[in-house]
C-alpha cells in the first residue's frame, strides 16, 4: 500500500503571529511521535531555516527556490540529497532571499498555481507530514501552498488585526477551490498563539473567536503560550523541547514545559484527527 503524507499549509496573511514557530516545533513533536517530517520555508526571510540552525540562509546554493525556478523552466531537478537539510527530528527544504525572485517568476509562468506541488509530489513519497511555512501574505507563493496542501492550519494571536485577517484567508481558500486549484483542501483548524489566559485581552479575543468561527472551522485545544523562552529557544535554533531538556534547574524547566506540553497536544490532534 503506497504511504500516505498529510501536507498542511501553516498559514496567515498577518505576520507576527508564530507561524514559523509553531511550524518548527509541531514538525519536531510530530517527529517525536514517530513522523518522518519534511519542513518546507516558503518564506524569502528564511525564518524557518535559520531556525533550524542555518545562520545564513542566503550563502545556501541550493533551496526550494532552486526547485521551483528549475521547475518553471522546465529543467531537471537536482537530487533530493543536494538540497535537503537533516535535523534530529525533521527534514528541510530551506529558503533564502532568492524565493523573492521566484515570486515574480510565478506571475507568467504555465500551470503557476501547481509549481510546488509538483516538486512535493516527488519529496511526499518519503514523508508522513510535510509542514510549508508560509509568507506573510496571500500572493502566490502562498497559493501554491494551498494548492498543494491537504489542510489549512491558522495560527492566531489573540490580537484584534490578527483575528480580522481570518475572513480574508477564508475567502482565499474558498476561491482556491472554487477555482479548482485544490477542490480537497480543508481548513484542519485554528491554532492560539501567544495565549496569556489571565489577560483580559487574551479572554476576549479567544471568545470572539470562539463565537465567529468555531462553529465552522475547527479550534484546536491546544493553544501555545505567550513565554519568553520560545522566542529564546528560536534563536537558539532549537525546538522548546530541546531548550527544556538542556535545562537541569527544575525553575527554568518550569518556564517553558507548558510550551513544549502545547506543541505535543496540537501534534496529537492532528495525528489522532
Amino acid at each position: 500500500m503506497e504511504k500516505k503524507c498529510t501536507t498542511i499549509a501553516i498559514v496567515n496573511q498577518k505576520g507576527g503571529v508564530g507561524k514559523t514557530t509553531s511550524t518548527y516545533n509541531l514538525g519536531w513533536e510530530l517527529g517525536k511521535l514517530g513522523k518522518k517530517v519534511l519542513l518546507v520555508d516558503l518564506d524569502s526571510q528564511g525564518n524557518l531555516t535559520m531556525q533550524s540552525g542555518v545562520q545564513r540562509p542566503d550563502e545556501l546554493k541550493m533551496t526550494i527556490s532552486t526547485l521551483m525556478t528549475k521547475s518553471i523552466y522546465d529543467e531537471d531537478l537536482p537530487a533530493k540529497e543536494e538540497v535537503i537539510l537533516h535535523k534530529e527530528m525533521v527534514d528541510l527544504l530551506p529558503s533564502n532571499i532568492e524565493l523573492s525572485n521566484v515570486e515574480i517568476q510565478l506571475v507568467n509562468a504555465t500551470m503557476r498555481e501547481f509549481v510546488l506541488k509538483g516538486i512535493l509530489d516527488e519529496y511526499k513519497t518519503d514523508y508522513d507530514y510535510v509542514l510549508i511555512d508560509c509568507m506573510p501574505s496571500l500572493l502566490m507563493l502562498p497559493i501554491n501552498a494551498l494548492a498543494a496542501a491537504d489542510m489549512v492550519v491558522i495560527p492566531v494571536a489573540p490580537e484584534f488585526w490578527a483575528v480580522k485577517g481570518i475572513e480574508a484567508l477564508f475567502n482565499t481558500i474558498k476561491t482556491v477551490k472554487k477555482k479548482h486549484i485544490n477542490r480537497k483542501l480543508v481548513i484542519g483548524g485554528i491554532l492560539i498563539t501567544k495565549y496569556t489566559p489571565k489577560l483580559k485581552s487574551t479572554k476576549e479575543m479567544e471568545n470572539i473567536i470562539m463565537d465567529v468561527f468555531g462553529e465552522r472551522i475547527h479550534v484546536y485545544d491546544s493553544k501555545i503560550p505567550s513565554l519568553s523562552k520560545v522566542a529564546d529557544a528560536g534563536k537558539l535554533s532549537l525546538s522548546v523541547r530541546e531548550l527544556h531538556d538542556k535545562f537541569t534547574i527544575k525553575r527554568e524547566k518550569e518556564s517553558i514545559i507548558k510550551a513544549v506540553e502545547a506543541y505535543e497536544r496540537l501534534a496529537k490532534e492532528l495525528v489522532e484527527n
